[in-house]
């Protein structure tokens, strides 16, 4: 098996090389990352400036662009034709909503929009030290997550739950749940006395979905969520019919 390995943390996060390690056990690794770190990016891609590769070892090229960039570049300049396309392992949740920022889970959906199995992982701990600990249990997990992608037709989103709240109970196959921040804008001024912002929050509510990623990581369940690039509400394109019926262009 062949691998594209990427991420949003950037080419030196250890979180990526878990990754790689857990794939280089199984298949040829090819490692196109970004040169620093582009979480939060979502599924951005950049078309108004170049973008540059640079190897630091065989195998492992480092890009100047997002995660979506990595992986178009890899499959459309340097044509490694990847079995499966890996993102992560991000140290940090990627749960509900979060996945549509996430530029972990997008590296996964560029692939998967090439029909390339794809799956993202994330530990549910922000501490990147305890990554180490997680990759004995990536390696026994990965086959079978190979196993869940090749067989959909989209992405696969996997969330970790803490191992420093102990061992994990099992996994279970979910949806999509609610994340829900405190929103909160921080003001400060610079030197010069302009005002600048940083918005987010710690304070996270998850609201009680059975079924959802949420509520398995809580529980301590590796969590497997099916995602696709479709975001359309397709039971609601009746009601918007309906609702555009009467109306009459100039």
């Amino acid at each position: 098996m062949r691998f594209l390995v990427t991420n949003d943390d950037g080419v030196h996060a250890p979180g990526l090389a878990v990754l790689a390690n857990a794939a280089a056990r199984l298949g040829e690794v090819h490692v196109v990352a970004p040169d620093t770190e582009r979480s939060g990016v979502a599924h951005a891609i950049t078309l108004y400036k170049p973008l540059r590769l640079r190897e630091l070892q065989p195998g492992w090229l480092a890009c100047d662009g997002t995660p979506t960039d990595c992986v178009y570049l890899a499959l459309h300049q340097l044509h490694l034709q990847p079995d499966f396309v890996l993102s992560g392992v991000n140290p940090g949740p990627n749960l509900g909503h979060d996945v549509l920022y996430s530029g972990t889970v997008a590296g996964a959906l560029e692939g998967a929009h090439w029909n390339i199995p794809s799956i993202a992982i994330s530990h549910c701990s922000g501490s990147e030290e305890v990554l180490a600990q997680v990759g004995p249990l990536i390696d026994r997990l990965l086959p079978r997550l190979l196993e869940v992608a090749r067989s959909q037709r989209g992405a696969v989103n996997v969330n970790l739950p803490s191992i420093q709240r102990g061992p994990w109970k099992g996994i279970r196959a979910t949806c999509m749940g609610h994340r829900i921040y405190a929103n909160e804008v921080i003001v400060r001024n610079d030197p010069r006395g302009r005002a600048y912002y940083w918005i987010g929050g710690n304070d996270v509510k998850m609201p009680d979905i059975e079924g959802s990623d949420c509520n398995a990581v809580r529980d301590g369940y590796v969590s497997v969520t099916p995602l696709g690039d479709d975001l359309t509400r397709h039971r609601e394109i009746e009601s918007v019919a309906a609702a555009l019926s009467d109306v009459r262009l100039p």
